[in-house]
């Protein structure tokens, strides 16, 4: 070890070592944080298309309530008209016009209980979506089937339910995702590290360290 030059190239070797093993933990370190952070924007991802699926069921489930209770509402107003022309046509000597009142009197219960039906599904469903919704939603299906075709007696306080249960599915739907939400993009295949390049430089770094220590130690001797 007393030639200068030897001297001069081990000390070298030990220095290109370190610096690989340091640069092998910057490596490290460096990919540890990237992958966590993309692990972070995948589950925010996931977690945003959860939402926006959620809030498209219940969007769809509040429609086909609303739909479905003023067709309900409707039904029950043709088929009380459809009751009170039966009544009259009671009265009627002829039994060929009492069947005519009576085949539409069946045609029209046969469609509000369709219609009726059909509410308490669509009601089945946005009390599971819009919890928050679900008294209103109620006491507005009851207003419909109760609906009369005259004197309509219930018809405003039917549209003021109606109103208030419009509103509180805005302020659900409007309201389930914070102002501050920001949609995480899923980071391309090819911008991902990959390990087995990490695996390299490791190895790469260990095997200067080993020959810095071995120069270091025992010169250009072969053992």
């Amino acid at each position: 070890m007393s030639d200068p030059t030897a001297h001069a190239l081990v000390v070298a070797a030990v220095i290109t070592g370190a610096v690989a093993g340091a640069a092998i933990v910057g490596t490290v370190v460096t990919t540890w944080l990237t992958l966590r952070h993309q692990r972070k924007a995948e589950d925010k991802r996931h977690q945003h298309e959860r939402h926006m699926r959620l809030l498209e069921s219940g969007l769809k489930a509040a429609v086909d309530f609303l739909a479905a209770a003023g067709r309900t509402s409707r039904g029950r107003q043709v088929l009380d008209t459809a009751n009170r022309s039966l009544d009259n046509a009671k009265s009627s000597a002829s039994d060929q016009v009492y069947e005519q009142f009576r085949s539409k009197q069946q045609e029209a219960q046969e469609s509000a209980f369709t219609a009726t039906a059909d509410a308490e599904n669509a009601y089945a469903a946005i009390r599971m979506l819009i919890p928050s919704v679900t008294s209103q939603a109620r006491r507005y299906l009851d207003l419909c089937i109760q609906a009369d075709a005259h004197p309509d007696s219930g018809k405003d306080e039917r549209q003021r339910t109606r109103q208030g249960v419009e509103g509180t599915i805005r302020r659900a739907l409007g309201g389930d995702l914070p102002d501050n939400w920001m949609f995480a993009e899923p980071v391309p295949e090819s911008h991902r590290p990959r390990w087995f390049k990490i695996l390299l430089a490791v190895a790469a770094g260990l095997a200067l360290a080993g020959a810095g220590w071995y120069l270091g130690r025992y010169g250009f001797a072969l053992p």
